[in-house]
C-alpha cells in the first residue's frame, strides 16, 4: 500500500496542498473551523503523518528536543527523567532524542546542528560559545543543570548525617575518569550547612568504586577512631563508604553515619538500608512542555531558559542514620 502524501490530503479535503502544509504546520489561523476539521477527517482517513524532514525544511527546525547528557557518572535514575521529559514534550508534538557528550565536545555543536532541533536540554555541558552559535540558529536551549538543587542536596546530607549528633563531618565524592558537574555544589551545600551549624567544613575524600580502594581511601579518617558523619555524592559511592566501614570494623551507625542521593533500588536492598535523598524529576520536568512552547515563540536568539527545581528533594530514612 502506497503511504499518502500531503496532496493525497488536499484531494480528500477538497482544499489546496498549501492549505494542508498552513494548517499541519501550525499556521492555519486564517483558516475556519469547517476547513481545519475537513484536513482533519482526510489525514485520519488516510493515516497521512507529515514527513519530520519536510517539516524541518519548512520550519527551519525538526520536532527533536535534543537532551544532551553531559560526560559524568549518573545515577539509575536517569532514565526514568527522559521517559518522563519524553511523555511531557510529546504534548506540544516534540520528541525526545539524547545524545552522549564525549570528553571531546568536538564537532557535538555541528552534530546537534545537523538534527535542526527544536531545542537543547543542556546539563551545563556546552561552553558559552557554542551555547550562543545554538541560539543563533534559532535553537532554544533550556538550562537543565541547577547549582541551587545541589546545594540543597548537599545541606540535606548534613542534615542527615548529623542527626545522631556532631561528629567528624565528611563528603564522599566519586573517584572517577569522567566530570564532576554536580560534586562541586553538592560539597558547597554540606559545607554551608555545617557553618550554619558553627562546624568546621568537612574533609573531602574520593572514593572509588571498588571494595579495595575505598578502603584505601577512607583508612586514614577510619584509623583515627572518631565518630564520622560522611555525605556521599550518590548512592554508589555510600555503599562503597558501608564496605569500607566493614573493611575495618567500623559499626553503621553508631560509629559511622552514611547518606546518599538518588534512592536508587540497590541502596534500599542493602543491609543496613541506605539513608538516601530522592531528587524528584517529576518536579524538575513538570513545565517543560511551558517552557519549551514559550521559548519556542520568542525571537531567536533567544535566552537560554532555566528549568524550575522546587520542590524536588525529599529525605529518605534509612538505617544508615
Amino acid at each position: 500500500m502506497t503511504e499518502a502524501t500531503s496532496a493525497d490530503v488536499a484531494r480528500l479535503a477538497g482544499v489546496s496542498r498549501a492549505t494542508v502544509s498552513h494548517i499541519l504546520n501550525g499556521r492555519g489561523q486564517r483558516f475556519t473551523a469547517a476547513t481545519h476539521e475537513k484536513v482533519r477527517r482526510a489525514v485520519e482517513e488516510l493515516h497521512y503523518r507529515p514527513s519530520p524532514a519536510g517539516r524541518a525544511l519548512v520550519r527551519g527546525r525538526s520536532d527533536l528536543v535534543v537532551a544532551l547528557i553531559p560526560y559524568t557518572t549518573f545515577g539509575t535514575n536517569l532514565q526514568d527523567a527522559i521517559d518522563r521529559l519524553s511523555a511531557e514534550v510529546a504534548t506540544i508534538g516534540l520528541k525526545v532524542v539524547v545524545r552522549l557528550a564525549g570528553p571531546d565536545l568536538t564537532g557535538t555543536v555541528e552534530a546537534l546542528l545537523d538534527l535542526r532541533p527544536a531545542a537543547v536540554l543542556d546539563w551545563d555541558t556546552l561552553p558559552a560559545a557554542d551555547r550562543d552559535t545554538l541560539r543563533t540558529a534559532g535553537v532554544a536551549l533550556i538550562d537543565a543543570a541547577s547549582t541551587r538543587l545541589n546545594q540543597d542536596a548537599g545541606r540535606l546530607l548534613t542534615v542527615a548525617v548529623l542527626a545522631r549528633g556532631p561528629r567528624t563531618l565528611l563528603y564522599a565524592a566519586l573517584l572517577d575518569t569522567r566530570s564532576d558537574i554536580f560534586g562541586p555544589d553538592r560539597y558547597a551545600g554540606m559545607a554551608a550547612e555545617a557553618a550554619d551549624r558553627g562546624l568546621p567544613a568537612p574533609d573531602l575524600v574520593a572514593v572509588p568504586l571498588d571494595p579495595a580502594g575505598a578502603a584505601v581511601a577512607l583508612q586514614p579518617h577510619f584509623a583515627a577512631g572518631t565518630p564520622l558523619a560522611i555525605g556521599c555524592y550518590n548512592d554508589e559511592v555510600a555503599i562503597a563508604v558501608l564496605s569500607a566501614a566493614r573493611t575495618h570494623g567500623r559499626t553503621v551507625p553508631a560509629e559511622v553515619t552514611v547518606a546518599g542521593v538518588d534512592h536508587t533500588p540497590v541502596g534500599q536492598l542493602i543491609t543496613p538500608r541506605l539513608t538516601t535523598i530522592r531528587v524528584d524529576s517529576s518536579h524538575l520536568l513538570g513545565t517543560t512542555a511551558r517552557l519549551l512552547a514559550d521559548a519556542l515563540q520568542a525571537p531567536a536568539p533567544s535566552p537560554p531558559v532555566t528549568a524550575p527545581t522546587q520542590p524536588a528533594l525529599r529525605l529518605i530514612p534509612g538505617e544508615t542514620t
